[in-house]
């Protein structure tokens, strides 16, 4: 009787929705959302951007209560990888949008071209949005500087 009573709660356990799911510390490259709706990214203004600043921050729009994770290729596993941030020693993974509706988080850039997921999930419903933020290297920044002032002397 108790093997049978412990099959029936492991049944009803499992078939709850599990809707508090963090977001996953891994999405394939070709991972799609189930939703289109649930935010919209302000910054950067385009999918794709060239910047000579090696700090983005991504910001969107979003519904209060909505998760948001931030995630960032990885060219040797061929995923993206959730990004982490610690502050005081504790560990933030994703961010649920506040009151405001609003999103903000600072993204390091490596030289090149950086491919990043904006991932949010509320309830059953994920969003994915890709990014793709080209940091050009201080050496072309530097010949670009020198190109143009001497362009207007």
């Amino acid at each position: 009787m108790k093997k049978i009573i412990a099959l029936v709660l492991c049944l009803i356990v499992m078939s709850l929705p599990l809707t508090s799911l963090a977001a996953p510390e891994f999405l394939g490259s070709s991972y799609v959302g189930t939703a289109d709706y649930l935010v919209d990214i302000l910054n950067p203004d385009s999918f794709s951007t060239t910047t000579s600043n090696s700090v983005c921050v991504v910001s969107a729009a979003a519904k209060a209560g909505t998760n948001v994770a931030i995630y960032m290729y990885d060219v040797s596993t061929g995923m993206y990888r959730k990004i982490n941030t610690y502050f005081n020693g504790v560990k933030f993974e994703e961010t649920a949008v506040g009151a405001s509706g609003l999103y903000a988080r600072q993204v390091l850039l490596r030289e090149g071209l950086n491919k990043i997921l904006v991932y949010a999930q509320k309830d059953n419903a994920v969003q994915t949005t890709r990014l793709e933020v080209t940091l050009l290297s201080e050496a072309y920044v530097g010949n670009l500087k020198t190109f143009i002032t001497s362009r207007l002397n």
